[in-house]
């Protein structure tokens, strides 16, 4: 009996001896798998290291999701202000919303992966949110109420849009909107389908510069009154002419302020 005890308990001794080194080879498996993926995003991470490489590989996920779209809604290179933005949305006014791929902060998002210290997270995460801010800045240089609608869009990776909490308050004050790329697709389709549902026949820019100019001609017409036409006859002919031109750009405003009906042609259907 004492020897069938020694027996199993010499078994159970082996068993367990057996059963801690399997853990431990799996442990260094499980720590050489994680060193492998790791080493493999630092890889890619350097090979997208160059800012243009960066700003390449966004906006290849970007051209990838428009294609989605009928042609005529996307421009691509589109000019502002004598700089070149990746894409613009067409919208139903003629005019074009800015979008902009941005990649920041790739490496700030691997130490933060890594971390487990909370409060140097938050240090990580505020260091992420200076990057962006940067990009920020960046896009509102596209921003040309002329031409364009008078915000602008920054897609950013989805690990850094996560993480940026406190920026969306500045992005707004600068007219840039803020978009994960896994959202930029469904947001274009909505938000123009609201502009296209909401947009009334006058361009309100448009309409603000005329009234200016409409203000403008008519201070000039009453200075014409006043010092003109009451100090004497003799000059009432020069000022007929002059009245006669004022009348005129101001009738040419006011026709440009209505939307053009060939315009509403121009608006691309959505095959959605």
């Amino acid at each position: 009996m004492q020897e069938s005890l020694e027996k199993t308990t010499r078994e159970m001794k082996e068993l367990s001896r057996d059963l801690l080194e399997e853990v431990r080879k799996r442990d260094e498996i499980r720590k050489e798998k994680e060193k492998e993926i790791f080493e493999a995003i630092k890889r890619l991470d350097q090979i997208v290291s160059g800012t243009t490489s960066k700003g390449s590989c966004g906006e290849e996920i970007l051209r990838e999701a428009f294609k989605k779209l009928p042609p005529e809604m996307i421009e691509t290179n589109f000019r502002v202000k004598g700089k070149v933005v990746e894409f613009a949305l067409l919208l139903p006014n003629g005019k074009r919303l800015p979008i902009d791929s941005k990649w920041p902060a790739s490496r700030l998002i691997l130490e933060l992966e890594k971390e487990e210290n909370i409060e140097k997270k938050k240090k990580i995460i505020e260091e992420i949110e200076k990057e962006v801010i940067k990009k920020i800045k960046e896009v509102k240089q596209y921003i040309d109420p002329d031409f364009t609608w008078p915000q602008a869009i920054a897609a950013l990776p989805d690990s850094v849009y996560n993480v940026c909490y406190n920026v969306h308050s500045f992005a707004r004050k600068e007219n840039v909107i803020l978009m994960p790329y896994s959202w930029v697709l469904p947001l274009l389709l909505y938000m123009y389908r609201l502009h296209l549902q909401y947009a009334v026949s006058i361009d309100f820019e448009n309409l603000k510069n005329y009234l200016m100019l409409i203000s403008k001609n008519l201070e000039e017409m009453e200075s014409i009154l006043e010092n003109k036409i009451y100090k004497g006859s003799q000059m009432i002919s020069n000022a007929y002419l002059e009245y006669k031109g004022k009348i005129s750009q101001i009738r040419s405003f006011l026709n440009q302020i209505s939307l053009k009906e060939g315009q509403k042609e121009k608006i691309p259907k959505l095959k959605i």
